[in-house]
């Protein structure tokens, strides 16, 4: 019987391993962070859905189900991820002998400013977890978190999402996570042969996702320089073919220096994890000024720049280009020095950390 649920997924910050997380099988380190997107469903009061988002509209949008696609009654494209969301959960409910009934969608999210502006945060993914989760509870389907992040991988593939989804991975499991990135030609080729339930439950080629132990002993700090930036534009400009031996460097480099920030992760090894993270924004650095991309704003260079000068390891979070850069400092030291000299120089210090989903026993 259809019922009223309400989910809420987490942000994310990328760690170390951009740029490269795109390609298949090189890794990541993602950490979720409790800044949330929430969503509650409930049976729709009229004969169509609606979406009622303040950050989408002011209004409510009205949607209707046509052959197992979500398709609004007046087009949007700001409300695509959520239409194409509901498209692949009607076909997955369609697989389990369950139709999706119109619905009331409310949307909130702790990932804008008060001017609008969206953090950085991965909002994106954030609401494409939590409606998953949302509709599934309301039909009283539980879906572990591999069988969420796919879902919410397949919603993002049908609008040609060419990014890492490491977003939905960390929204999906939580914590830190060690990723990398699933090889898409196999998964269209499932999609092309089985539905979509079945393509859920395989095995997804490359794919690895790690639950990770958090780093002991450092203070995590976030700065939002304010300027939002397009990390799937920003991705796609990254060239694979300017220099072919280059950019295989470049990911061989970044594998290696993941690998090494992982390990040191694990051996809750401070001084290895601090190295690590300084190589990797090295490596970034160079790929993207050899590329000449669009990476190193100067508010993330003064980020950077103040965090080095307070002892603390800087580093740019995602694409670059703007959002966020985090930096990290040992527990015996006072951050506050660090993050009002960010204050002074126009970056917004960001009150965050690293979520976890509790634990429900049974």
């Amino acid at each position: 019987m259809l019922q009223k649920a309400e989910a809420k997924a987490p942000g994310k910050l990328f760690i170390a391993g951009e740029y490269a997380v795109v390609e298949p099988g090189y890794p990541a380190v993602v950490a979720a962070v409790d800044r949330f997107i929430t969503v509650s469903v409930s049976p729709a009061r009229k004969e169509t859905g609606t979406i009622h988002s303040s950050v989408l509209s002011n209004e409510p949008l009205g949607w209707i189900i046509r052959d197992h696609e979500v398709i609004l009654e007046e087009p949007d494209q700001r409300a695509s991820i959520i239409t194409a969301t509901l498209t692949a959960l009607s076909r997955y409910l369609h697989d389990c002998g369950i139709k999706l009934a119109p619905l009331d969608i409310y949307v909130t999210s702790e990932m804008v400013s008060s001017d609008g502006l969206k953090y950085g945060l991965g909002s994106s993914g954030a609401v494409t977890v939590a409606l998953i989760q949302a509709v599934t509870r309301a039909y009283a389907l539980e879906l572990d978190p591999l069988q969420i992040y796919k879902l919410a991988c397949l919603s993002h593939l049908s609008l040609g999402s060419r990014g890492s989804f490491g977003d939905l991975a960390a929204a999906s499991f939580t914590g830190w996570i060690a990723y990398t990135r699933f090889s898409s030609q196999p998964v269209y080729d499932m999609l092309d042969s089985l539905s979509t339930r079945e393509s859920v439950e395989r095995h997804w080629p490359d794919l690895m996702i790690e639950s990770l132990p958090p780093i002991n002993n450092l203070h995590f700090l976030v700065g939002w320089t304010g300027a939002p930036a397009s990390t799937e534009n920003l991705v796609k400009t990254v060239s694979r073919s300017d220099d072919a031996l280059t950019y295989t460097r470049f990911l061989e480099e970044s594998r290696h220096c993941v690998t090494d920030l992982i390990d040191a992760i694990k051996k809750q090894n401070q001084e290895g994890f601090l190295a690590a993270l300084s190589r990797n924004q090295d490596i970034l650095y160079a790929m993207t000024a050899f590329q000449k991309r669009v990476y190193v704003t100067p508010l993330l260079e003064k980020l950077l720049q103040t965090a080095d000068a307070h002892q603390a390891t800087g580093k740019i979070s995602g694409a670059g280009g703007g959002d966020c850069g985090i930096a990290f400092l040992p527990d015996e030291m006072d951050p506050q020095p660090l993050l009002s000299e960010w204050k002074k120089e126009g970056i917004t210090p960001l009150s965050l950390a690293v979520y976890h989903e509790p634990t429900i026993l049974t």
